[in-house]
């Protein structure tokens, strides 16, 4: 006998979850419970424990309630889990946002990091659809205003927002991995810096490694990184391709505005022969703030190489 279907949610049923009004109070011991009390109570334990501590009984038991009176709230664990991702979420005030599109779009990329680093369970979670709550479309809006008036279309200001808020993840996701591999193993980061060229130049030879025998002997895997300063050196290259992405669509140059050239995007019809095509034609443009290539959030976790330094 084959495993029951999970059911399915429609995306009606989940603008509801986000936008809907606030389900009518159940008096209990604590109060009235509502989604957003139920959310808040289960963010305190990830925050706490992690989001493998999160239950329906555990957040119950948090709010002094029965397991099943959440379900007139949150249909289950998943729903709570995507819900407390957007909780968490909540966007700077543009107001507050720094003049000139680089320097922006910087400070929306620190402040994007600092939620991975105050929520690292945010990494765990299962994504299982496009961006729908309030503050996960306020973060989109923050990029996509900051890339209004560069002259990009629309497609190319998603494309550039899925790109930039995948390193933001990928990033802080090798970061926080390592620093859970501390717990684990007792090898420090700064111990790994040290260690990682050492054991490398063991088994990395010239002959069937050439290029990464060269790196190796250059010393470059062989220095302790920081993790700000790395996200920083990374953050510059993605915007640097931002510039360069907005010079191209310039009018008169070749593919620009000014040519008639068509910029692909999701409508996009496929390219002919079965090409993958563009982003946009594989169906990645919808990808979330909180995305990433990597499907469930979870990224692989291995010494970075100090990029910033220098070996000579």
């Amino acid at each position: 006998m084959s495993p029951a279907k999970p059911p399915q949610r429609t995306p009606e049923q989940m603008i509801d979850l986000y936008w809907g009004e606030p389900r009518r109070a159940r008096r209990g011991p604590q109060g009235s419970l509502s989604v957003r009390r139920v959310v808040e109570a289960a963010v305190a334990v990830a925050d706490a424990e992690g989001l493998a501590a999160v239950s329906m009984r555990r957040v119950a038991e948090s709010l002094g309630v029965t397991t099943m009176s959440l379900y007139r709230y949150v249909p289950g664990r998943q729903e709570l889990s995507e819900l407390m991702l957007d909780h968490v979420g909540e966007p700077p005030d543009p107001a507050a946002l720094p003049d000139g599109r680089r320097p922006r779009l910087a400070a929306i990329a620190g402040a994007m990091r600092a939620r991975y680093h105050r929520h690292p369970w945010m990494l765990d979670v299962a994504i299982t659809g496009p961006p729908m709550g309030p503050n996960t479309l306020g973060w989109m809006e923050a990029i996509l205003a900051t890339l209004e008036e560069t002259g990009l279309s629309a497609a190319d200001g998603v494309l550039v927002l899925t790109v930039l808020t995948g390193y933001i993840r990928y990033d802080s996701g090798v970061e926080l991995s390592m620093a859970k591999a501390e717990s684990r193993t007792g090898i420090s980061a700064e111990e790994w810096g040290s260690a990682y060229g050492r054991v490398l130049a063991n088994v990395v030879d010239d002959g069937r490694f050439p290029a990464l025998s060269r790196a190796v002997a250059a010393g470059v895997f062989s220095h302790p990184s920081n993790g700000a300063e790395d996200f920083a050196w990374g953050l510059e290259f993605v915007l640097d391709g931002v510039d360069a992405l907005i010079a191209s669509r310039a009018p008169g140059r070749p593919g620009g505005a000014g040519t008639g050239a068509r910029v692909a995007g999701p409508d996009a019809a496929a390219p002919a022969g079965g090409g993958r095509g563009s982003p946009g034609q594989r169906g990645r443009g919808w990808l979330p703030p909180w995305g990433s290539p990597f499907g469930r959030g979870r990224v692989p976790a291995w010494p970075r190489a100090g990029r910033r330094r220098a070996v000579t």
